[in-house]
C-alpha cells in the first residue's frame, strides 16, 4: 500500500491535534495561527463544500469561524463553538473524508459564484471545477495582521479587500473596494424561504431578515453602503446586495446574525469601520522565538555519510515535523514546509551542525508537499495553490500569503495530492498530482504532470498517466523525470522519462475524454479524438477504443522488495560531491533508502540500472536538492504506514567525505553481454570470475491488477525468474570496468545483477544492481 493511504490515513490523525484552538487549555494543543487552509465541509452530508476552503478565526474568543472558498470568492460557511472534525482514529479510517465543520453553524452557501458578472450568477465552469474565469472574479491572496485576516480579490478589473469579524454573537464582513466600480452583486446567502422586506437604506444603512432552510430567522443588516445598495432575493432563493456604484477606499459592512440582536453592536462596529489597507503592510510577530537543535554528524570511512539536520520535535507550538519539502537560499539556508501546513527558515547548518536554528515562517497552508526558492522567494505547492510568501516587514514572519497560481482543480478524493514543486531554466514551475482512489476520474489534473508559467499566469497538463507520484525532477538542461508506486496499472516502483504529451501507464487517468488545457475561460471537454491527438500528440490511443492501447514505458524498474513506495529524485550537479557528481538519484520512500541510477541511450530508447547506496536514514526519503553553499546533497521526507521510517520526518545531509568510493557507476546491455562500470579499480582475479556474478531477469504484467506478478521473460505467464548464465568476465583495459557475457539475453523489465568483487585495495564490495533492458547495444568482441 503506497503512500498516499498511508500517509494520509496517519496525517488524519495528527491533524486531530493539530487543529486545536491555540485557546485550548491542553497544554499540547496546537498553537494554531490566524488561518487554516483545507478543503471543508459543512456538518450535514449534503451540505457547502468549499474544495479551496479558507478557515479565519475570528472574535476575541477565538472560537468563531468563517470559511472562504478560494475557487468562486464566497463565504462558504461560518460557524462557532468547536473548529473541525477530522474523522475517527487510525486504526478505524482507511479513506478519511476532509475535515467538517464541528461547531454549530450560523449560515452557510452551497454552491455558486460569491460574486455575479453582469448580473449573472450562473456558475460558468465545466462540471464546477476549479477557479471561476479570471476576468469573472480572482483570489489573489490574504494578508495576516495580527489577528486580522484580510483576503485580496478581484471582482471584474476591480481589486477587493475583505476581511471577516465576530462580535457579540454577529460575524461581520468587512469589504473594500480599492479602485471604483459599478453594478455589482455580492451573494450572502441562499436557501432563503421568506423574508421581511428590506429597510430602506438610510445613512448607508439597510437591514433585512430572512428564514433559513432550518426555519431559523437571520438577519443581516448593512452599514455605510454605498448608495443605491439593496438588498435582493432572486428566483433560486439567493439573497444578493447590488451595489449599484461603489467609491474607492470606502469601506462598509455587513453584519450576521440572529434576527433582531444585530444594530446595537453593529452600529458600533460603523463607528469604527477604517481602511483595511492599513492591515496590507506587515504587521507584529506571531512567533519571535526560535527552537535551536544539534545535528548529528554520520561517522564511518566511506566515501558518503548520513548527517542529521534534527529536527524540532519539541517546539513552543506544538506543531508536528512531517516534511514535505524543501531549498535552499544562495547563503545555505533552508526554507522546509511540513504536511501540516508549516514553513520553517533553517539557519546554522554548517560543518559541524552544532547549533541549527528553526524559524516559523508561515502555517495555514493546504497539505504543502513541494517548496522551491527562486531570487529568494518562497513558493510552497499546497493542494489547493502555489503560494509565493512575502514577508513585508521583514520580522521573520510570512505577512502576505499570495496566490501564484491555482487553476488545479480540487476534488474531495484524499489521494489527489499535489506533490513536489521544480523549475526549468527558462523559470516554469512543474509538479505532480495524484490519481483518485478509488481510481473514479471527475477533473482534468488527476494523475496528470502539470507546468505553471514563469509568471503564474497559465496553467497546462504536460503529461498524463501517474498514479501517486510522491516525486519527480528536472535536470540541469531541463529533463523531467517522474517515480510512480505500485498499483493499479502500475505493476512495480518505476521511474519515467518524461515527454510532453507521454501516457505513463495509468489508463483512468489518461485524461483522454478532455483537452487538458485551461483556455483562460473555462476546461473545454470532450474533444474529438483527433483534435486531441493532434493538440497532445497522446501516444498508443487504439482508435475506436475507450482507453490508450499502450502506455510510455518506464526507463527503469525496482522491484516491489527493495521500493515498495517511490519518492522523488534529483539530479546532482556538484563538483564537491565527489565520484557521485552527475548522477541521476532515485528516492525511496517505503524503505527509507537512496539509490543511484545509471542511465544509457541505445538508438534513442533511454534504459537504465539502479544500485542503492550503502546509507541508512531513520524516515522515506521524498525530496532532495543540492545546497549552493557547501555543494553537498541534502535530503528530507516523512513516515506513515508500511515504511521501515523510525521518525515522523527527517532532514539529511549526504556529505561526501573525500575517502575512495567503491559502487558500480555505469551499466550498458549489448546483445552478447552487459558492461559495468565502477568508481574504483578492481581486483583482476575476482572481477575476471565468472563465479562472482549472478544474473536473472523478470518481466511485469501492464493491466488494470494491483501490481504485478513477476513473470519469465522466456516463458511468459509461469511467475518465475529466468537465470541467466555468466558464461566469462573480463577486466577491461581501464581497469575499473567489466564485461559480462551473458547467454541468451534479451530486453526485460528486470534485470538483477549480484555482484562479490574485491577492489584493487582488497576491499570487498557486494551489491545488487536492478536494470532495466529495453534495447541491446550491438554484440561486443
Amino acid at each position: 500500500m503506497e503512500f498516499y493511504l498511508k500517509v494520509s490515513a496517519l496525517c488524519l490523525a495528527l491533524l486531530v491535534s493539530q487543529a486545536v484552538s491555540a485557546s485550548a487549555q491542553d497544554s499540547n494543543a496546537v498553537v494554531r495561527g490566524p488561518f487554516y487552509s483545507a478543503t471543508i465541509r459543512a456538518p450535514h452530508t449534503n451540505g457547502a463544500i468549499a474544495m479551496k476552503g479558507v478557515v479565519v478565526t475570528v472574535g476575541a474568543g477565538k472560537n468563531a469561524y468563517v470559511c472562504y472558498d478560494a475557487d468562486l470568492l464566497r463565504v462558504s460557511m461560518a460557524w462557532t463553538g468547536e473548529f473541525l472534525e477530522f474523522g475517527d482514529t487510525l486504526n478505524k479510517i482507511a479513506w478519511p473524508p476532509p475535515p467538517q465543520v464541528k461547531g454549530t453553524p450560523t449560515f452557510s452557501l452551497l454552491t455558486g459564484p460569491g460574486w455575479a458578472k453582469g448580473g449573472s450568477l450562473t456558475d460558468p465552469r465545466a462540471g464546477q471545477q476549479g477557479p471561476l474565469p479570471k476576468d469573472w472574479a480572482h483570489y489573489d491572496g490574504l494578508y495576516q495582521h495580527g489577528d486580522h485576516v484580510v483576503l485580496s480579490y478581484t471582482v471584474g478589473d476591480a481589486d477587493v479587500l475583505e476581511t471577516p469579524g465576530y462580535d457579540n454573537g454577529a460575524f461581520t464582513r468587512t469589504i473594500q473596494f480599492t479602485k471604483a466600480a459599478k453594478n455589482q452583486i455580492l451573494v450572502l446567502t441562499d436557501g432563503v424561504k421568506s423574508s421581511t422586506p428590506a429597510a430602506n437604506l438610510v445613512k448607508g444603512r439597510s437591514s433585512i431578515s430572512v428564514s433559513l432552510p432550518d426555519g431559523k430567522e437571520f438577519s443581516i443588516a448593512g452599514f455605510n453602503l454605498p448608495n443605491g445598495a439593496r438588498f435582493e432575493i432572486t428566483a433560486d432563493a439567493r439573497l444578493t446586495l447590488n451595489l449599484p456604484g461603489i467609491a474607492a477606499n470606502k469601506p462598509f459592512q455587513l453584519v450576521f446574525s440572529p434576527a433582531g440582536t444585530t444594530q446595537e453592536s453593529a452600529a458600533i462596529r460603523e463607528n469604527s469601520l477604517g481602511d483595511l489597507r492599513r492591515w496590507t503592510k506587515g504587521g507584529p510577530a506571531h512567533w519571535p522565538e526560535t527552537v535551536s537543535t544539534q545535528g548529528v554528524r554520520g561517522t564511518g570511512s566511506d566515501a558518503y555519510v548520513v548527517d542529521t539536520i534534527t529536527e524540532p520535535l519539541e517546539n513552543p507550538w506544538n506543531v508536528k515535523t512531517f516534511f514535505g519539502g524543501f531549498d535552499f537560499f544562495p547563503d545555505g539556508r533552508a526554507a522546509i514546509c511540513t504536511f501540516h501546513g508549516e514553513v520553517f527558515i533553517v539557519s546554522g547548518i554548517d560543518d559541524s551542525l552544532g547549533k541549527i536554528i528553526w524559524k516559523r515562517f508561515a502555517t495555514g497552508l493546504f497539505q504543502p508537499l513541494g517548496l522551491k526558492v527562486v531570487n529568494n522567494n518562497i513558493y510552497v505547492l499546497g493542494r489547493d495553490q502555489i503560494t509565493r510568501l512575502h514577508d513585508l516587514n521583514k520580522d521573520g514572519e510570512a505577512d502576505y500569503y499570495e496566490n501564484f497560481n491555482n487553476d488545479t482543480v480540487v476534488t474531495a478524493n484524499y489521494h489527489e495530492f499535489c506533490l513536489d514543486l521544480h523549475t526549468d531554466r527558462a523559470g516554469n514551475f512543474y509538479f505532480v498530482k495524484g490519481a483518485p482512489w478509488p481510481p473514479e476520474v471527475t477533473s482534468p489534473h488527476q494523475g496528470c504532470l502539470l507546468k505553471v508559467s514563469k509568471d503564474g499566469s497559465k496553467l497546462e497538463v504536460f503529461a498524463t498517466g501517474f498514479r501517486a507520484p510522491n516525486g519527480m525532477t528536472v535536470g540541469p538542461r531541463d529533463e523531467i523525470t517522474v517515480g510512480d508506486n505500485q498499483g493499479h496499472w502500475i505493476p512495480s516502483s518505476k521511474l519515467s522519462w518524461i515527454e510532453k504529451g507521454g501516457f505513463y501507464g495509468m489508463t483512468p487517468v489518461a485524461q483522454r475524454s478532455l483537452t487538458l488545457q485551461r483556455d483562460g475561460t473555462n476546461f473545454v471537454a470532450n474533444p474529438s479524438e483527433a483534435e486531441a491527438r493532434a493538440k497532445f500528440n497522446f501516444k498508443g490511443w487504439d482508435a475506436g477504443s475507450p482507453s490508450p492501447a499502450t502506455y510510455d514505458e518506464p526507463f527503469a524498474w525496482l522491484p516491489q522488495n527493495m521500493d515498495n513506495s517511490s519518492g522523488g529524485q534529483l539530479f546532482v550537479t556538484s563538483k564537491k560531491w565527489g565520484p557521485l557528481n552527475g548522477s541521476l538519484l532515485f528516492m525511496s520512500y517505503g524503505k527509507c533508502t537512496l539509490f543511484e541510477v545509471m542511465d544509457e541511450v541505445v538508438d534513442g530508447t533511454r534504459q537504465a540500472a539502479m544500485v542503492q547506496l550503502p546509507l541508512k536514514f531513520n524516515s522515506g526519503l521524498m525530496r532532495g536538492r543540492v545546497n549552493p553553499r557547501d555543494g553537498q546533497v541534502y535530503l528530507s521526507g516523512l513516515r506513515g504506514w508500511q515504511t521501515s521510517a523510525t521518525r515522523d520526518g527527517g532532514f539529511y545531509r549526504v556529505r561526501y567525505t573525500g575517502a575512495p568510493a567503491r559502487m558500480p557507476s555505469a551499466f550498458h546491455a549489448a546483445k552478447n553481454g552487459i558492461e559495468i562500470g565502477f568508481t574504483t579499480a578492481l581486483d583482476a582475479k575476482t572481477a575476471a570470475d565468472p563465479a562472482s556474478y549472478s544474473v536473472e531477469r523478470w518481466n511485469y504484467l501492464w493491466s488494470g491488477a494491483y501490481g504485478s506478478p513477476e513473470f519469465s521473460v522466456k516463458t511468459p505467464g509461469e511467475k518465475k525468474h529466468d537465470t541467466l548464465e555468466v558464461k566469462s568476465a573480463r577486466l577491461l583495459p581501464d581497469g575499473k570496468s567489466v564485461w559480462l557475457e551473458i547467454a541468451d539475453l534479451t530486453p526485460a523489465d528486470q534485470v538483477k545483477i549480484k555482484f562479490s568483487v574485491d577492489a584493487a585495495d582488497g576491499t570487498l564490495m557486494t551489491q545488487e544492481i536492478y536494470g532495466t533492458i529495453r534495447k541491446l547495444g550491438p554484440a561486443r568482441k
